[in-house]
């Protein structure tokens, strides 16, 4: 049998990088999605706040002039010296022609109503009288069917004092068509609707022709509820609740009869318990074409400069010497360097291809008196000592070479770049002055750590990499003898 050819670590490390790319590709789509998602959001909430608010302030513009113009009339009759009712009311009459009400009168303080024919009846019913004396300020009832005229209506009342004391109230009736059309504004389409709800009775009145219900028509959110089915996230009875409260989270997305719908609320000012609503269809919010193509081309962008980079990363992988090393190269846990296997295979694939290596220096280190670091100061000391040493060395020779820890308190050197014996003895120099600065977090006085080192020389003390080891081994070996605290040369052994 013809043994099967096994791929080569090459090509295990291409495919690899190609499923980088395609994991990239979709988390770029999925990112997109969420982005989009995110604007659609953001847009429909934006502009059905934008509607909410021009609708909210025609109609809290209009219920603040309506309560300045009782607030004056009931000022103007409680400074007079005398109440005189009928007069009173007279008065009232004349002022208000102009205005858009259905009915204007005063309630004395025994409860007698001087007003339009029958309006006792609803006076009385609706307990304005009262309401309005608890309320010891202008009062704002809820929308109210007239028993006289059995259409909806609203009634503003103020008081009247004399001497300090009630002497009844003011009153001006409107019909509630007059608030609907407040509402209504002509940025809509005819499947927008309009409300006036109370979260807590359930009730509302439609301000607007949805095509199915005219103005005016009553109706309550537990009969329409089985009809509504909420999107994710979203919760019906919590969107009441918060209506009730007057939360900012005034937003919920639902389908009813087949069709996607988001609803919100704002609250009017001076009716309590009551709120403007409207519900847009979905569809008529998000004209959003023009910036789905924009993030198409984003994410289109996006995945050609994946290509881009994976083809850079496969070309440097091909001729970029330290990519290759890094890629082989496997790392100490505890100083996050290479460790002695990572080394030995770096060194070894380097040594496969002695022409590319020039003049390079390999060198063997080890800290000197360690043990009693651990003894003195405990471990995890030992080990603080141990990282922050090999981050001197990463710092030193990262640029031009490689840094490995091959034992406990051993490291390997490996230097490609052709420095001269003095330059090396300067950098030496330098690191010696480093290590003996090395400061534990808790104490003030540096350990004065030293090291001993061998150093030896390719290709002049030898052209192998075994050869090469056991040379710098050996000069290690001279400075441990004596004294340490050192380094040597392997050529000044000779």
């Amino acid at each position: 049998m013809k043994k099967e050819k096994k791929p080569s670590k090459q090509n295990i490390a291409y495919m690899h990088l190609i499923l980088m790319y395609v994991a990239f590709c979709l988390l770029v789509l999925l990112v997109t999605a969420g982005m989009l998602s995110r604007y659609l959001i953001r847009n429909n909430t934006a502009q059905i706040n934008n509607i909410l608010s021009l609708m909210s302030e025609k109609v809290n513009t209009s219920f603040e002039m309506m309560t300045d113009y009782i607030i004056e009339a009931s000022d103007l009759f409680s400074a007079q010296e005398e109440v005189d009712y009928a007069e009173n009311y007279r008065q009232l009459l004349q002022t208000v022609p102009d205005m858009p009400y259905f009915s204007a009168g005063i309630i004395d303080s025994d409860g007698t109503v001087y007003g339009a024919p029958g309006e006792q009846m609803d006076i009385e019913k609706q307990g304005f009288a009262l309401a309005v004396q608890e309320a010891g300020d202008v009062y704002i009832s809820e929308p109210y069917r007239s028993s006289v005229t059995a259409s909806n209506m609203i009634t503003i009342l103020a008081p009247i004092y004399h001497d300090g004391e009630s002497a009844g109230s003011i009153y001006v009736t409107y019909y509630l068509e007059t608030i609907q059309n407040l509402a209504y504004t002509n940025i809509l389409s005819e499947e927008t609707a309009v409300f006036l709800m109370n979260p807590y009775s359930g009730n509302f009145v439609n301000c607007s022709d949805d095509g199915t219900h005219p103005p005016g028509t009553w109706n309550n959110v537990r009969l329409i509820k089985k009809d509504i089915t909420c999107m994710d996230g979203y919760d019906y009875d919590k969107w009441l609740s918060d209506m009730s409260v007057g939360s900012e989270d005034n937003i919920i997305n639902f389908r009813q009869d087949g069709r996607a719908y988001t609803q919100a609320f704002v609250h009017i000012h001076g009716m309590d318990n009551w709120s403007l609503v409207i519900r847009i269809p979905i569809t008529e919010l998000s004209g959003t074409m023009q910036q789905f193509t924009v993030n198409v081309i984003i994410c289109a962008t996006l995945l050609v400069l994946a290509t881009l980079l994976l083809a850079v990363i496969l070309y440097r992988r091909e001729h970029s010497k330290s990519e290759i090393l890094k890629d082989l190269s496997d790392r100490d846990p505890l100083t996050k360097i290479m460790n002695r296997r990572g080394f030995n295979e770096t060194m070894t694939k380097m040594f496969a291809d002695k022409a590319s290596i020039g003049r390079s220096t390999f060198m063997f280190l080890d800290l000197d008196f360690f043990k009693d670091v651990n003894d003195t100061y405990g471990h995890a000391s030992g080990d603080y000592v141990l990282c922050t040493a090999a981050a001197l060395l990463e710092k030193t020779f990262r640029d031009i070479g490689i840094v490995a820890r091959v034992g406990g308190d051993e490291f390997n050197v490996f230097v490609t770049e052709p420095l001269s014996v003095e330059d090396m003895d300067t950098l030496l120099a330098g690191l010696r002055m480093e290590f003996h600065d090395i400061t534990l977090p808790k104490e003030k006085e540096p350990l004065g750590i030293s090291f001993s080192a061998g150093l030896a020389v390719y290709p002049q003390d030898s052209k192998d990499l075994k050869k090469l080891i056991e040379c710098a081994d050996k000069a290690l070996y001279n400075v441990k003898q004596n004294g340490r605290k050192n380094h040597y040369w392997y050529a000044d052994l000779k």
